[in-house]
């Protein structure tokens, strides 16, 4: 009995696709400046790369910048919702920024993992520039 598989091309190389989701989670696990190293890893190593794994790296860019900028809004939204507390308006303003925070850090998890697992198996991604999976 053979198994049948889908070899890389020669020149593709995903253990530091790998590594880079492996900082990505880190950071989401409260190792914040491992998203950075990774996302500079990624810039540096897409210029290069085949195109399973300039796929991968594409997909982690695009997740950090995302996820850089509603981590902004979010933060800023959590500062004016604490300051408007106090006279009560800012009160939903908050519970919606708070929430903002979980649904974010779930977003970026999510696409951590499943890029973990298309890299693992050796595929590429299959939406690497949709906002989600």
């Amino acid at each position: 009995m053979t198994e049948s598989t889908t070899a890389l091309p020669r020149d593709e190389n995903l253990a530091l696709v790998i590594v880079i989701y492996g900082l990505y989670v880190a950071s989401l696990l409260g190792f914040a400046p491992a998203a950075l190293v990774g996302v500079i890893m990624a810039h540096v190593a897409g210029g290069t790369a085949g195109p399973v794994a300039a796929s991968h790296y594409r997909f982690q860019v695009q997740t950090f910048w995302i996820g850089l900028a509603a981590w902004t809004v979010a933060a800023i939204s959590i500062f004016w919702g604490t300051l408007l507390s106090a006279i009560l308006i800012g009160i939903p303003f908050l519970i919606v920024a708070i929430v903002s925070v979980g649904a974010i850090w779930l977003w970026a998890l999510v696409r951590s993992a499943a890029g973990l697992v298309w890299a693992a198996q050796g595929s590429s991604c299959h939406r690497p520039d949709s906002l989600f999976l």
